[in-house]
C-alpha cells in the first residue's frame, strides 16, 4: 500500500478520531499509510535503519499519548514527519553528547570482583530508589536524562508547564541523592 490515502479510504483525521472513539483498526491503518515514508525520512537522517525504526516507533507512541488535533479531512503527514525530524535530530545530539562524554573519560583500569560486587549493589540500590520516585517526577527525569528531550517538548508530552518539568527534576534529583547518601553509596 502507498503512503497516501486514496479517494476511497478516510482521511487520517477521520481515522483518528475513530481510534480514539475505541476502533484499534484505524491506528493500524494510520500506522500502514505512513510507516514506510517516515521510515526512509528517519533513515535519510540517522542513516542507520534500527535507530530510524526506533524513531518511528516513537513517533507512533507519540501519536497514541497525545497525537494532533485534526478535522475530518486533515492529514497527520506534517505532524507525524514533525515529529520523526525532531526526535531523529534529538537522537543526533545525545548519541553526539554520549561520544564527547565517553571521550573524555579516562580509560578505565580493570576492576576487581570486589569493585563489580560493590557497582551492581549501588546500580539495584539506584533501581530501587528509581521505582519509589514519584510517577511523574519519574518520568520527567526519564524523558530528560535518558530521552534527551527539552524542558518544552517534556511539558507539552507530559501536559504540563516548563517549569513545573524543571522542578519534578530537581525533586527527583533530590530524592535519589538523598536516598544514595543514606546508603553511603555516594
Amino acid at each position: 500500500m502507498s503512503d497516501r490515502k486514496t479517494g476511497s479510504e478516510p482521511a487520517d483525521g477521520t481515522l483518528l478520531a475513530s481510534f480514539r472513539a475505541g476502533d484499534a483498526q484505524a491506528f493500524d491503518q494510520l500506522v500502514e499509510r505512513h510507516q514506510a515514508s517516515l521510515l526512509r525520512f528517519a533513515t535519510s537522517l540517522v542513516r542507520e535503519a534500527a535507530r530510524a525504526e526506533d524513531i518511528v516507533q516513537e513517533v507512533f507512541l507519540r501519536l497514541l499519548r497525545k497525537g494532533p488535533e485534526l478535522g475530518s479531512e486533515d492529514s497527520a503527514g506534517s505532524w507525524l514527519f514533525r515529529v520523526c525530524r525532531n526526535l531523529a535530530y534529538d537522537t543526533m545530539k545525545m548519541e553526539t553528547r554520549e561520544l564527547a562524554r565517553r571521550e573524555r573519560l579516562p580509560v578505565a583500569e580493570s576492576k576487581t570482583p570486589d569493585d563489580v560486587h560493590a557497582d551492581k549493589e549501588v546500580l539495584d540500590l539506584v533501581g530501587r530508589e528509581w521505582q519509589q520516585l514519584p510517577e511523574r517526577e519519574r518520568e520527567a527525569l526519564w524523558l530528560k536524562v535518558h530521552e534527551g528531550l527539552s524542558y518544552k517538548e517534556i511539558a507539552a508530552l507530559l501536559d504540563i508547564k516548563a517549569g513545573t518539568v524543571g522542578w519534578l527534576i530537581h525533586e527527583a534529583m533530590n530524592r535519589l541523592t538523598t536516598q544514595l547518601r543514606r546508603a553511603q553509596a555516594i
